[in-house]
């Protein structure tokens, strides 16, 4: 995929420029991890992701860490889309 140019300015001192790189398609048979799934459902009940880490015994990281790998396997970016595309799936039945 080739990058976009979202934004450039001038500066006194040089030329700045903010680069998009999109997000790779995810791979159809890359299904989350067992862990994953079960971050998303608490996340999809509504938990925080403190309390998530409180429940399951892990930290704050390992939360966001789980989600950053769903939403990049999903194809998605925001909490909602993630909670959307799994209730589109049946992964939260």
């Amino acid at each position: 995929m080739q990058p976009q140019i979202v934004a450039t300015w001038s500066r006194p001192e040089g030329r700045y420029e903010l680069i998009f790189y999109p997000c790779p398609a995810p791979l159809p048979g890359d299904p989350l991890s067992p862990r994953e799934l079960e971050v998303a459902r608490l996340v999809a009940s509504g938990l925080p992701n403190k309390l998530v880490a409180h429940r399951l015994n892990i930290s704050n990281w390992t939360v966001c860490t789980h989600l950053r790998r769903t939403f990049s396997k999903l194809g998605v970016t925001t909490r909602a889309a993630m909670v959307d595309r799994l209730h589109q799936t049946g992964a939260l039945r």
